[in-house]
């Protein structure tokens, strides 16, 4: 006796009461009941985490909401999950800004790796081979003008140690 018919090439996890699934090459996402949540549009999926998913197609990627709406534009090469509210995002060019989960650009593109978010007041960056701090503003609180910054305020520089924070 035939129960039902495959309907999917592959089926994630239920995270958040969501999956990921695919019909051939592309990908949609499915509620805990099976209803459709997206059209099968992705190329890329990935399961929520505090009600966001990394998706993309074969160039590029973007981010949506547990509403199913996309919160940046579909035109990064990396894109990282948000930490205090702010998506961290590398361009095609090889250059990382951010954005704020409400989709406004808070950190242009001018850093060389992806800011990393210690808080909204807190950010280290990296810009031509210096680091420094900024806040979500993009205000700079510590210029870019030490080898390294650890997590816990300490720079370096020319051989020596200096506490920012």
């Amino acid at each position: 006796m035939l129960i039902s018919d495959y309907v999917y090439t592959e089926v994630s996890m239920l995270t958040e009461a969501k999956a990921f699934v695919a019909q051939g090459d592309l990908y949609a996402y499915i509620d805990k009941n099976g209803v459709e949540l997206t059209p099968y549009v992705f190329a890329e999926a990935n399961n929520f985490t505090n009600g966001y998913a990394i998706v993309g197609d074969s160039f590029n990627r973007s981010i949506i909401n547990d509403k199913m709406q996309l919160i940046i534009p579909f035109k990064f090469e990396r894109v990282q999950l948000p930490k205090y509210g702010l998506i961290a995002v590398q361009s095609h060019a090889g250059l990382w800004g951010a954005y704020d989960v409400m989709g406004n650009l808070k950190l242009p593109f001018i850093y060389d790796l992806p800011p990393h978010i210690l808080s909204l007041e807190r950010i280290i960056v990296r810009q031509e081979e210096e680091y420094g701090v900024v806040n979500d503003c993009n205000e700079t609180i510590f210029n870019c003008a030490y080898q390294y910054i650890t997590e816990e305020g300490i720079a370096y520089n020319q051989g020596k140690y200096l506490r920012l924070f």
